[in-house]
């Protein structure tokens, strides 16, 4: 018996030094194969969908920025073929700049050739010489929001030989100018002169 088990524990160490390595090299791998499973894996996969939503992320900002570039090369490709004449109409709504001397001619102009005899007109660009266009309005509860790439130009007219019929007259004669004006107040002064507050807008530079 003492044979028996001497023999069987002789055979199983020559089992072990001769395949010690190979039990070696699978009980490494094992625990290798393991370790992937229950770390590596959860994170490689976490990884590869972060890095495709990110992807799918950028391919959808990609194509919203395709279409705008679309649709800005549609807008610069009707603007081009606007006829010149009604774009130099459009512009001199709300001109890019403020060109008092041309402003004052304008008006000046319009009034005349309407029959009517200015006698003062004074321009003052918004916080210019302390005027504030915003403020002359005459309700106090009105709250007007400054725009800051919208400038306002005040004008004070002054216009004689006026009465109240040819001040109406006058007032639709501004108003259907083609510049863009509003009328803030107006007085009619003892019926033969009018003072007229308005206000006119430009795109700042």
């Amino acid at each position: 018996m003492n044979n028996n088990n001497l023999a069987k524990q002789n055979y199983i160490n020559s089992l072990l030094n001769n395949y010690f390595n190979l039990f070696v090299v699978i009980f490494v791998s094992f625990l290798l194969l393991m370790s992937y499973f229950l770390l590596l894996k959860p994170k490689v996969d976490m990884t590869t969908a972060a890095i495709s939503e990110n992807i799918s992320s950028h391919e959808k900002l990609l194509q919203a920025e395709k279409i705008k570039l679309s649709n800005l090369q549609e807008a610069v490709l009707a603007y081009n073929n606007i006829d010149k004449v009604d774009l130099a109409r459009v512009n001199g709504i709300l001109p890019n700049e403020y060109n008092k001397e041309a402003l004052y001619g304008e008006i000046e102009e319009v009034i005349k050739q309407n029959g009517f005899i200015p006698t003062s007109i004074v321009l003052s660009k918004d916080g210019e010489s302390g005027v504030n266009a915003t403020a002359q309005t005459n309700d106090p509860s009105a709250v007007v929001k400054p725009v800051t790439n919208i400038g306002t130009v005040h004008i004070s007219l002054t216009v004689d030989s006026v009465n109240y019929a040819s001040l109406k007259n006058l007032l639709t004669v501004l108003e259907s100018n083609l510049r863009l004006l509003d009328v803030k107040s107006l007085s009619l002064n003892d019926g033969h002169s009018a003072a007229l507050e308005l206000d006119t807008y430009y795109y700042k530079k």
